[in-house]
């Protein structure tokens, strides 16, 4: 894996992260919060995406984070019903990056994937401010997709 590129990708994700506005009432946000109530949705896309990250690495994560967002950016102003699916698949992509960058850079030689894991942990929040959830919901439901994905060990 070229460790230099998660850092663009996660600044790519970055540039894709204008679904609507930062707000309480966002449509789009709301919509893929409710996604998070169905366990096998959940469970899903975990999956997809720790798979991915684990198998074919933190990169390609990120890049199947950035095609989701890319696809539901062309929707989600008009229906963001229609744009969540997509925004849940990117979210997990990118959690699913972050997680396994975060497990590299514990390991020897392992430094490259702190300043990556930064970057991508921007993209998250960027991501997550971007559907109008505070703080609070952020940190609650990264915490749950942490448990999930150690789940899958």
């Amino acid at each position: 894996m070229k460790k230099p590129a998660i850092p663009i990708m996660a600044l790519l994700l970055l540039a894709c992260c204008g679904v609507g506005a930062c707000a309480q009432e966002n449509p789009l946000g709301q919509a893929v919060a409710q996604l998070f109530n169905d366990r096998q949705q959940v469970k899903h896309a975990a999956y997809a995406a720790w798979r991915t990250a684990k198998d074919d690495g933190p990169q390609v994560a990120m890049k199947k984070s950035f095609a989701h967002l890319k696809k539901a950016t062309d929707v989600a102003e008009a229906i963001p019903a229609q744009a969540a699916p997509d925004t849940f698949a990117a979210w997990w992509y990118n959690v699913a990056a972050q997680y396994w960058c975060e497990i590299a850079a514990q390991k020897p030689g392992g430094e490259s994937f702190v300043k990556a894991s930064e970057g991508i942990q921007m993209a998250r929040r960027d991501l997550e401010r971007a559907l109008g959830w505070d703080q609070e919901m952020s940190k609650r439901v990264l915490q749950e997709a942490v448990k999930t994905m150690q789940s899958f060990k």
